[in-house]
């Protein structure tokens, strides 16, 4: 990733192509050969760990334009990818959770020491109406296994029972990206209150990404993966009653957005260890918990 090309901004670059025309290329072409000759120039270890530094940092928070994540690997729910040598390849499920193969799931989730979470709710069409429908689906993954709870009818309160002490469990991390209406929605519709939670939005924000990222650029810039974001899906009907099976899109949008907040917190981890001395404090905080969580499993 350029530094020269991070700090300038969009409307900047524009300018200059304008007013450059055909020589803009030239240009920058000139000043990213120019940018290599001083990072080559550095050669004292404590300066080239900084550069080094600045530079993953400005790799994992620079948003990824449309053409660029064209020309990237789709995100696939069956298996690990881009994550490390130990774990890329092995194969995933997923499972929509039935009052007979509720006790087995929970045990498997408790099992974990953190989990990827989310939440899908049926979507609202009027105009100017906050969404206030109540949650359709619950997501629980773990590094292998995508559980799915379907939050209608029958299956409500013996769910709801059976959820409510995995989601107030402080030993076990709920990771997931934009946690907060998922939060809100819990306590709404369940009245269950979530403890001991990473907003990976958050863990963005340590390394100097806006405040929202997103889970499609984050699985960009930090797994080089394009995860679709079918807009049809999001706004598909995750309320069907029970006698309708959710959709092979669904289960693979629901159970994607799950397995990737794990992976891109595997990811960024892996990625960051080397430059332990340079963390932020809150960062350094944070990333001993994971790994006293880690070494517990």
């Amino acid at each position: 990733m350029s530094l020269f090309k991070f700090g300038l901004a969009a409307d900047k670059s524009a300018t200059i192509r304008r007013e450059l025309g055909k020589d803009a290329a030239a240009y920058f072409k000139a000043m990213q050969a120019a940018e290599e000759t001083f990072f080559r120039s550095i050669t004292t270890t404590e300066n080239r760990l900084k550069l080094d530094w600045l530079q993953l940092r400005t790799r994992l928070i620079t948003r990824v334009d449309d053409s660029e994540l064209s020309r990237l690997t789709d995100f696939n729910v069956e298996l690990i990818q881009n994550v490390s040598a130990e774990q890329d390849g092995q194969p995933r499920q997923i499972s929509v959770v039935t009052l007979d193969s509720l006790q087995m799931a929970i045990a498997d989730i408790e099992a974990q020491s953190w989990i990827g979470f989310d939440t899908e709710t049926a979507a609202t069409f009027e105009k100017g109406r906050r969404n206030t429908n109540p949650i359709s689906l619950i997501q629980i993954a773990t590094a292998t296994h995508c559980y799915l709870f379907r939050m209608q009818a029958i299956n409500i309160e013996p769910f709801k029972v059976a959820l409510t002490p995995v989601m107030s469990n402080e030993h076990l991390l709920k990771i997931g990206i934009g946690l907060r209406s998922d939060i809100n929605g819990m306590k709404r519709d369940f009245d269950m209150s979530i403890a001991a939670m990473l907003d990976l939005n958050w863990l963005m924000n340590q390394l100097g990404a806006p405040k929202q990222l997103g889970t499609q650029q984050a699985a960009a810039t930090v797994l080089a993966l394009k995860l679709p974001k079918s807009k049809k899906v999001t706004l598909s009907n995750w309320s069907k009653p029970l006698t309708e099976p959710l959709s092979e899109l669904q289960l693979q949008y629901a159970a994607a957005d799950t397995f990737v907040a794990l992976d891109i917190l595997h990811a960024v981890t892996a990625q960051v260890a080397p430059y332990q001395s340079l963390w932020p404090q809150s960062l350094q905080q944070r990333l001993a918990e994971l790994t006293m969580r880690r070494g517990s499993v």
